[in-house]
């Protein structure tokens, strides 16, 4: 089959891979919604999107309200009035099995 070569000739080899997460938080029919996609062939684990009225917590599960991000057909209805003092994040868990950290932040609402 060829030659014989010894371990410390042979180079190691590298891979990167690279996706984009979008988070948007915006007002229809006078609520906010949250929109997300991603061009990763996975989904984060246990990932949430979350609402947060003024500022993000330190415990990010503590939303306004929230959805799994595998529902809602990534456009979800908060069912909050629209308006400033929102904020949105896509949270997940870290491995193996939590606890939950912000993954993407949307800025504050602003009028």
């Amino acid at each position: 089959m060829g030659t014989s070569v010894t371990a410390a000739e042979v180079a190691p080899v590298t891979a990167t891979g690279t996706f984009k997460w979008d988070l948007q938080l915006y007002e229809e029919r006078g609520t906010c919604w949250i929109k997300w996609g991603t061009d990763s062939p996975f989904r984060a684990q246990q990932g949430r999107v979350c609402l947060y009225p003024g500022s993000f917590p330190s415990d990010p599960t503590q939303a306004k309200a929230w959805s799994w991000d595998n529902e809602h057909n990534n456009n979800y209805d908060t069912g909050q009035p629209w308006g400033a003092g929102w904020c949105a994040a896509y949270i997940a868990e870290k491995s193996p099995n939590g606890p939950y950290t912000y993954f993407i932040k949307t800025a504050v609402t602003k009028t």
